[in-house]
């Protein structure tokens, strides 16, 4: 049963250890992944699923950790003793097998038989910092951490259907984050330098997110995605194609850019399947 979906960026810069006296300057963003994970405490989920772009990517598809139990820590950032741990649910990683049999994009195992990850340190920071808050929110369970590939959104999009064919077959209260930054070249100085189309991206996916526009979002123009040098987009079409059959309801809980990178905090609200019916048509 899906709870929550949320879309939360990875600065390791919010990690309090980390970000220090920065951390003033991303108040907001800090104060949005806190909302985030209050509202998925509240849904007391028994899954986590955690969808990345900065995990191992391969070519034949999203690569999903199948090893029992996942961890990483901090020390690329200076900080090797801050740890994260998750542990995978075996469980659901069959039904996904099951679920995209048929499809073109399916799920490449690693940890698993002959795919092995690339380090012990099996969680990157795009899980890492979301899992940060949502431990400090009390919240530890297992789940699927999965990285995106390059397939066509549309594609991610299907994946996404199938992952919540699985999810419902799980029949565990669930909830998923996807992580992954807006734009990286809002201003000057920004980490991939700067480009005044950054801004336009990051407005009009948060506009489209607000109003449910899951079709406009699927076909931004490509050019504007390149321009804006995101790594979000990716993770929150997947994620969005798990609502697909529900429709949700978007709640906007922060939107910064306070070092040149666009960080969006949302909660999307699965609808009922009554009120999806009455009310789909002009959502999703």
């Amino acid at each position: 049963m899906l709870s929550i979906v949320g879309i939360a960026p990875h600065p390791p810069i919010i990690i309090p250890e980390i970000g220090r006296g920065q951390l003033r300057a991303a108040a907001n963003t800090v104060d949005g992944v806190k909302q985030l994970s209050s509202r998925i405490r509240e849904k007391q989920p028994e899954l986590i699923i955690m969808i990345t772009p900065h995990g191992q990517v391969v070519r034949k598809g999203p690569a999903v950790l199948a090893g029992t139990k996942l961890a990483g820590d901090f020390g690329q950032f200076g900080f090797p003793g801050l740890k994260v741990e998750m542990e995978t649910d075996r469980e659901l990683v069959d039904l996904l097998v099951e679920e995209t049999a048929n499809l073109p994009v399916k799920p490449v195992l690693l940890g698993d038989h002959d795919q092995q990850p690339r380090s012990g340190k099996t969680l990157d920071h795009g899980a890492m910092v979301p899992l940060y808050y949502l431990r400090e929110a009390g919240i530890s369970v297992p789940g699927l951490h999965i990285t995106v590939s390059f397939d066509p959104y549309s594609d991610l999009y299907r994946f996404g259907q199938a992952l919540r064919k699985a999810v419902d077959k799980r029949g565990a209260p669930t909830a998923v984050i996807a992580s992954g930054d807006l734009s990286h070249r809002l201003k000057p100085g920004a980490p991939a330098g700067y480009s005044p189309r950054g801004k336009e991206f990051d407005q009009l996916l948060v506009d489209l997110i607000s109003a449910g526009r899951v079709d406009d979002i699927l076909n931004i123009d490509q050019r504007l995605i390149e321009e804006a040098g995101e790594c979000g987009l990716r993770p929150i079409i997947m994620a969005l194609g798990l609502l697909e059959e529900s429709g949700f309801n978007p709640e906007i809980l922060s939107y910064e850019g306070p070092f040149g990178v666009g960080y969006l905090v949302a909660a999307l609200h699965p609808r009922d399947q009554k009120s999806a019916g009455a009310e789909k048509g002009g959502s999703v």
